[in-house]
């Protein structure tokens, strides 16, 4: 899984060829294992607290010299370089701290963000549960950050699916859609594939995703706000 999310994120078009890709790992002999897959896919390790996710990729981003993170989170082998790219285009054209496209499925996306946007984030965490969720402090002081939440084109908008694997039944659907799309399937395949196929589509469909509905009661307030 990670794998995957590792291979696709290298393919981005504005990853820097000398940082390249950084796992933040978080400190513990039970992610030893993971850290030596993140290394045998060229990927960087950092490791950082286990429940500060925010210092933690703070840290991560740190230690690369980034001045812009792109947080793909390893349970996302579906992240969709179409998607990512064209966030990237509206990040860079608007100026944003933070930038993420909306509406489209679950686990496709990435987030956007500059590294003096996440310290200003951390001043603002002021609980566990803004250090655990790194963007959120972000979400919650829109008039103190430039954000935007570029809206899915149609081709793409399909919010009520999801690709990102916590449940046996994500693992499934995804295994599906490489098995038969190939494992660099885009979004531009894969949403014909489903609508065609929609009893595909509803293998996943009753698994709800753990944080979910704090993150988007925050993006229905904010809505496609212009920077």
């Amino acid at each position: 899984m990670v794998a995957h999310a590792i291979r696709r994120s290298r393919g981005f078009s504005f990853v820097d060829s000398k940082s390249g890709v950084v796992a933040a790992l978080p400190l513990g002999n039970s992610e030893n294992e993971l850290a030596e897959i993140c290394v045998s896919y060229s990927a960087r390790v950092f490791r950082g607290s286990e429940n500060d996710v925010l210092s933690r990729l703070i840290c991560a981003g740190q230690s690369a010299g980034a001045d812009v993170i792109c947080r793909v989170t390893a349970d996302n082998p579906l992240v969709d370089k179409g998607v990512v790219e064209t966030t990237w285009e509206n990040f860079v054209h608007d100026d944003c701290d933070y930038c993420v496209m909306d509406d489209t499925p679950l686990g496709t996306t990435a987030e956007l963000v500059k590294m003096d946007a996440l310290i200003r984030a951390y001043d603002l965490a002021d609980s566990d549960r803004l250090k655990e969720h790194p963007t959120l402090a972000i979400y919650e002081n829109p008039d103190r950050f430039r954000m935007k939440l570029v809206p899915s084109p149609e081709k793409w908008r399909r919010p009520q699916w999801r690709f990102t694997i916590d449940k046996e039944p994500d693992l499934k659907l995804v295994g599906m859609i490489m098995e038969k799309l190939g494992l660099d399937a885009s979004l531009d395949t894969i949403v014909p594939f489903l609508d065609s196929n929609p009893e595909i589509a509803e293998i996943n469909s009753d698994v709800e995703q753990n944080g979910w509905n704090e993150l988007k009661e925050q993006k229905d307030k904010i809505g496609h706000v212009p920077v």
